[in-house]
């Protein structure tokens, strides 16, 4: 079928939900297009020990504050019946089942392929975020391994593994995070470190790492300068003690967001979880490793990250070395009428920069619409 609207939104995550409650509130007529069966399919689909590392009244989008009886730090089922509510409370009607295969300029707009669908727009909402797109680290070897590998995008819990020799490769918050969930059931745990890490604590002198986060760069220098270098020695005293290696990157300097939480370090300490460098190869006798031990597993998750989902835009974006798009904060730098949202990456919270983006987005929306409006029509 076809349909023509304002503004076509990909993705009914957190990002897209947020742009259309907000275009919404300005009158824009727009079409919001899932991939999966329902608002927020991949945090649904995330595996069952997540919880947000950020507090919950920083947490909510815009115009609905998360409620209060959730905790502090909102688990996955949580946020999922919460965003499914947001989509609810605003009337967005979101169209499932219609993963964007490809986006390309139609004469003023866009037209987006849906499958059997075409949607035509004006402008149009890049809200796809990255977990569609897993990024799977390749090594020597892997295809004489014997035991299981899989992308941590496909791990749900440790059932499972009950009893089993598990790799983690990565120590990201989602690696560090499962690494935790795997020591309960696992017979042991090891996580490979290729060059190291930065990890903050979640809540530092009773108030969370996020606050922190945003207060720190509005304070004077000198007392700025203080807080961060007390915060680094405090973090390399709490690695070294661990035996995990510190990033070559400062924790401030660094691109994307540190490990937040010190569960990690405690169960290294405790030897619930043993630390590995680099992995040279794989083989039928197990993971090689850059210190020449080579150690047997009975699976490897491959805690290795995530790419934007921008297949649809291949050759219309100029992409960067993590494949970010090229932007003015949500504007695309690369295309007219293209708009990125959620991909705003810090340690002040993704959802809280979608609360602040997503306004920022459907004004910068709606006077595109009526700029490129065609003499005497109305956006």
């Amino acid at each position: 079928m076809d349909y023509t609207t304002d503004v076509v939104i990909v993705g009914a995550g957190a990002a897209g939900l947020a742009t259309a409650a907000c275009l919404g509130r300005l009158g824009v007529r727009y079409e919001i297009l899932e991939a999966g069966d329902a608002p927020a399919a991949s945090w649904a689909a995330s595996y069952d020990a997540l919880h947000l590392h950020t507090v919950r009244q920083l947490s909510g989008l815009p115009f609905r504050a998360m409620p209060r009886s959730f905790p502090r730090y909102a688990a996955r089922d949580q946020l999922v019946g919460y965003l499914r509510g947001y989509a609810e409370r605003f009337k967005i009607l979101v169209r499932s089942g219609q993963r964007v295969t490809r986006a390309v300029p139609e004469g003023d707009g866009w037209r987006v392929e849906t499958g059997a669908n075409v949607y035509r727009c004006r402008a149009l909402v890049a809200a796809s975020g990255i977990y569609a797109n897993p990024y799977s680290a390749a090594y020597p070897g892997m295809e004489s391994f014997p035991g299981r590998i899989l992308h941590s995008a496909a791990y749900r819990n440790a059932e499972p593994f009950a009893g089993q020799r598990v790799l983690v490769v990565g120590a990201g918050n989602s690696g560090s995070e499962i690494a935790l969930d795997l020591a309960t059931r696992a017979a042991s745990v090891v996580v490979a470190i290729r060059q190291g890490v930065n990890i903050v604590p979640r809540d530092l002198l009773g108030v969370p790492i996020q606050r922190w986060a945003l207060l720190i760069p509005r304070l004077p220098g000198p007392i700025r300068a203080g807080i961060s270098g007390m915060l680094l020695r405090r973090a390399e005293v709490r690695l070294r003690s661990a035996g995990i290696p510190k990033s070559p990157v400062p924790v401030l300097r660094m691109q994307g967001i540190p490990i937040i939480g010190l569960g990690i370090i405690q169960a290294v300490r405790a030897g619930r979880i043993r630390i590995a460098g680099a992995i040279v190869r794989f083989g039928a006798d197990g993971v090689h490793f850059v210190d020449g031990s080579v150690q047997p597993f009975d699976a490897v998750i491959l805690a290795t990250g995530f790419r934007p989902a921008l297949g649809y835009l291949d050759g219309l974006v100029t992409l960067d070395e993590r494949g970010f798009p090229r932007r003015d904060h949500v504007r695309s730098l690369d295309q007219p009428g293209l708009f990125f949202m959620g991909f705003n990456y810090g340690i002040a919270g993704t959802l809280n920069i979608i609360r602040g983006d997503a306004p920022i987005a459907a004004r910068q929306i709606a006077a595109y619409l009526r700029a490129s409006a065609p003499a005497g029509a109305g956006a």
